[in-house]
């Protein structure tokens, strides 16, 4: 893929992922976790265009919407971006590395939000533990860690399962990917 290709569709990734996020930013959970159907957008672009594409616009994607929300970096910088850019690289990966683009996918996807929120439960853990902070007390019991953790995945799953083949089978078939892949 050729570099300004790459850029575009990243920026493009990042915008849409930021944009959908913050649309449901504001619904409350108890874990500091948002509800974000969004995680369908990079599980796409990850999915028609690569790895690279897919995890850099979701790392770029929650960062901005992350900084419009708590207003400040902090958190994100530990457990969100990271987290998002490992997470949709690996669907990214997996989607690639199969005959059955479906099959590699999904199993992407499962992967993928595993590793991400070991990357999240690992930074607020740290968070809360090492530097302390108030907001996060409960990210030190482990029970509450694994409650979260399976909210995280329980409720974006879902929306990169049944969204996102249909999506990306409508698209692969119009050939607006062909040279972009």
């Amino acid at each position: 893929m050729k570099r300004s290709a790459l850029i575009s569709l990243t920026a493009i990734n990042a915008a849409l992922y930021a944009a959908f996020s913050l649309a449901t930013a504001y619904i409350h959970t108890p874990f500091i976790i948002q509800l974000r159907p969004a995680v369908v957008v990079p599980a796409i672009f990850a999915a028609l265009f690569g790895p690279l594409v897919g995890g850099l616009g979701a790392a770029i994607g929650t960062f901005i919407a992350s900084i419009v929300r708590y207003g400040t970096p902090l958190l994100t910088i530990f457990s969100g971006t990271p987290a998002n850019f490992a997470c949709f690289y690996l669907v990214g990966y997996f989607t690639r590395r199969f005959r059955s683009w479906l099959k590699g996918y999904l199993l992407g996807c499962v992967v993928g939000l595993l590793v991400g929120f070991a990357i999240i439960a690992a930074g607020l853990y740290f968070l809360a533990t090492v530097v302390g902070l108030e907001m996060l007390t409960k990210w030190k019991s482990a029970e509450f860690v694994a409650t979260a953790l399976a909210f995280g995945i329980a409720s974006e799953l879902p929306f990169m399962a049944v969204i996102g083949p249909p999506v990306i089978e409508a698209v692969k078939r119009t050939g607006l990917t062909a040279g972009l892949e």
